[in-house]
C-alpha cells in the first residue's frame, strides 16, 4: 500500500508554515505511478500556497519493485544522521515493507537494500534495472531541466521563443512529465502552481507539433463521445492522422464495431475513386480488425485474471494480506467481476455466497480508502455518519484535518450534489459544514 502521510513544514522563503504530502514507501506495484514521480523528482517536494516557492525536502524514503526485487534507500546526507539512526530508519521502513508482503515474497533483497546520498544515484539505479542507456537518462534528465525552466520563465514571448527552439525534444515523454508535475500540485492544494502548469500546457498545445497531435487525436475522441455512431467512427479512423488515435478510437469505439459498420468500411472500399484511396482503405481495415482482436484478447485474459483473483480471495484464510499484495489489479475490472458474481448470488438466492462476495467488497472499499489523503477520508466518515453526535465527535477528534481547505472541499462538493439534485445528502452535507466551519473559526 502507499504510505503517505501529511507534515507540517515551513517555507524558507516566507516562513508561511503549511501541510503537505509526505512519502515514505514508494511501492511501484502499489501504486503504479510511484516510478515516474521519483524519475522525474517529484518525491516529497513542497510548493508554498502563500508565496509560490517550491523545493524538495530532502526526505529519506524506500524505492521497492518487488517484480524486479529491487529495495533502493534514499537517505540525504543533509539529514545529519549518523550511521546507527540511518540503520535504524532503514528498518522502519524495510519492516514495513515486509509486512504489506505475503510470506513467499519476504526475500533477502529486502534486508540490506543500498544506500542512495544523492536523488541522482537512486535513478541512475532504477533506470539500470531497466536497461536504460546512460544516454538515455541524459535525455530524460534534459528534459527535466527544460520542463524546469519554462516553469519559471513570467514572460509569453520567452517562453514562447522557448519552446519553437525545443520543439524537437518536447515529445510524448515530456508532456507526460508535465502531466505527472501538474497531478502532484493538484494533490497538494496548491493552486498557484496548478495554475502556472495549466499555462504552460496550453502554450505547448498550441505550439509544439507533440502538443498539436494531443490536441488533434483529443479532439476526436470527444467528437466519437459527443456523437457515437458507427457513421462517425468511420470518419473519424479515415481521417485519424496516426496508428495512435485509430487505436483509441477504437478502444473507445468498440461496441459499434459490429457488422454494419465492416460493411459501411468495405463499401466506402469498393466506391474509391481510385486505387491508391482503395488500397489506404483496405489497409485501414485490417488495422481495424488487428486491433479490435487485439483489443479483445487483452480484455478476455484480463477479465480471466480478475476472476481468478476474486477466487483466491474467496477461498484465502487471510483476504486482506492477499488483497494488499495485490492491490493493484484492485481494478474497475475486478470490480465489474466483483458486482457480476454479486448480482448472480443474489438472483439464485445463495445467501453464503452473498455474504461472502459482500465480504470481499467491504475489504477492497477499505483498503481504498487508504490510500486517500486523511482529510478525504475524514470528509467521507463525516458523509456515513447518521447521528449529530458522530459527526461532532469525529470534528473533535481529527481537529487537526478540519482546515479552510477541507471547507472549501465541502462547499464544492455540496454545490455538486445540489447540481445533481441529491438533495437528501447535500442536507446532510450542509450541516456537516456547518459544524466544519465552527471548528475552523
Amino acid at each position: 500500500m502507499p504510505k503517505v502521510l501529511l507534515g507540517r513544514v515551513n517555507c524558507p522563503n516566507c516562513q508561511h508554515q503549511f501541510q503537505t504530502p509526505v512519502e515514505q514507501i514508494l511501492d511501484v506495484r502499489a501504486d503504479p505511478n510511484a516510478k515516474m514521480r521519483v524519475l522525474n523528482g517529484l518525491v516529497n517536494v513542497a510548493i508554498c500556497p502563500q508565496c509560490g516557492a517550491s523545493g524538495a525536502l530532502g526526505l529519506p524514503f524506500l524505492y521497492h519493485d518487488a517484480d524486479k526485487e529491487l529495495a533502493l534507500v534514499y537517505m540525504p546526507m543533509d539529514l545529519g544522521r549518523d550511521e546507527v539512526e540511518r540503520q535504524q530508519a532503514i528498518g522502519q521502513l524495510t519492516s514495513s515493507v515486509m509486512e504489506d508482503l505475503p510470506p513467499e515474497e519476504r526475500k533477502a533483497y529486502l534486508l540490506q537494500p543500498p544506500i542512495f546520498f544523492t536523488l541522482e544515484n537512486l535513478i541512475n539505479r532504477i533506470l539500470e534495472a531497466d536497461g536504460v542507456t546512460p544516454e538515455m537518462i541524459e535525455a530524460q534528465r534534459e528534459k527535466a531541466e527544460l520542463l524546469q525552466r519554462m516553469m519559471e520563465v513570467t514572460s509569453d514571448d520567452v517562453l514562447e521563443a522557448m519552446i519553437r527552439e525545443n520543439d524537437e525534444r518536447i515529445d510524448a515523454d515530456f508532456l507526460q512529465m508535465l502531466a505527472m508535475n501538474m497531478e502532484m500540485a493538484q494533490a497538494a492544494g496548491q493552486a498557484t502552481a496548478v495554475q502556472r502548469l495549466l499555462g504552460l500546457r496550453e502554450k505547448l498545445v498550441e505550439l509544439s507539433t507533440a502538443g498539436q497531435a494531443v490536441r488533434a487525436r483529443n479532439e476526436m475522441l470527444e467528437a466519437l463521445r459527443a456523437e457515437p455512431s458507427r457513421e462517425n467512427l468511420l470518419e473519424l479512423l479515415i481521417r485519424a492522422p496516426d496508428e495512435q488515435t485509430r487505436g483509441l478510437l477504437v478502444m473507445f469505439g468498440r461496441p459499434l464495431l459490429d457488422y454494419p459498420f465492416f460493411q459501411a468500411l468495405t463499401s466506402r472500399i469498393e466506391a474509391a475513386a481510385d486505387e491508391s484511396e482503395r488500397e489506404r482503405l483496405t489497409e485501414l481495415r485490417a488495422e481495424i480488425l488487428d486491433t479490435r482482436d487485439q483489443i479483445d484478447e487483452e480484455t478476455r485474459a484480463l477479465y480471466a485474471e480478475r476472476s481468478a483473483l476474486l477466487r483466491d480471495l474467496l477461498l484465502s484464510d487471510d483476504p486482506e494480506t492477499l488483497a494488499r499484495s495485490r492491490f493493484q489489479e484492485l481494478d474497475q475490472a475486478f470490480f465489474n467481476v466483483l458486482s457480476a458474481n454479486l448480482e448472480d448470488a443474489q438472483a439464485a438466492g445463495d445467501a453464503d455466497a452473498v455474504e461472502a462476495l459482500q465480504a470481499i467488497w467491504g475489504l477492497v472499499l477499505g483498503l481504498m480508502e487508504e490510500t486517500l489523503p486523511p482529510e478525504i477520508q475524514l470528509f467521507n466518515r463525516l458523509m456515513a455518519a447518521e447521528e449529530d453526535q458522530e459527526v461532532d465527535r469525529l470534528l473533535q477528534e481529527h481537529r487537526d484535518l478540519v482546515t479552510e481547505r477541507l471547507v472549501e472541499f465541502m462547499e464544492e462538493a455540496e454545490a455538486n450534489l445540489r447540481e445533481q439534485g441529491t438533495s437528501d445528502t447535500a442536507d446532510h452535507l450542509s450541516m456537516v459544514l456547518e459544524k466544519a466551519r465552527e471548528v475552523v473559526t
